[in-house]
C-alpha cells in the first residue's frame, strides 16, 4: 500500500520528515525571510529540491541559483549547498541513495 502523507501538515517544524521511512528521506523545508542554512554536504544522496512556495537562493558549490515557487532542482549532495530564504519559504526535498549504476 502506498504511503499518503499531507505537506501541508507538516509545518510545526522547519525539517519536517514527511515519511517515517528513511529511503529516499523526503523532508519539508521551511524557512522564515532572511533564512539561511549554512553549508552543508549529503554525499550519500542525490537530491531533488521542489519549491512549494516562496523564494530560495540555493548555493551548489560556487554558484547560487535564484528559484522561485513552482521550481524542482536535481543536483548531486556531495558539493556543499546552502539555501538562503529570500521570502518565507517552503521546499521538498527527496535525497535519493546513489547507486552504483
Amino acid at each position: 500500500m502506498p504511503e499518503i502523507t499531507s505537506v501541508d501538515a507538516l509545518e510545526s517544524t522547519p525539517h519536517a520528515e514527511v515519511f517515517d521511512v528513511d529511503a529516499p528521506r523526503t523532508v519539508r523545508l521551511q524557512l522564515e525571510a532572511d533564512d539561511r542554512m549554512p553549508k552543508h554536504r549529503h554525499p550519500e544522496s542525490n537530491v531533488v529540491l521542489y519549491v512549494l512556495e516562496g523564494t530560495l537562493e540555493l548555493t551548489l558549490g560556487d554558484d547560487s541559483y535564484d528559484l522561485e515557487q513552482g521550481n524542482v532542482v536535481r543536483f548531486d549532495g556531495d558539493q556543499p549547498i546552502s539555501p538562503h530564504a529570500l521570502t518565507a519559504s517552503a521546499a521538498l526535498l527527496v535525497f535519493a541513495p546513489k547507486t552504483d549504476a
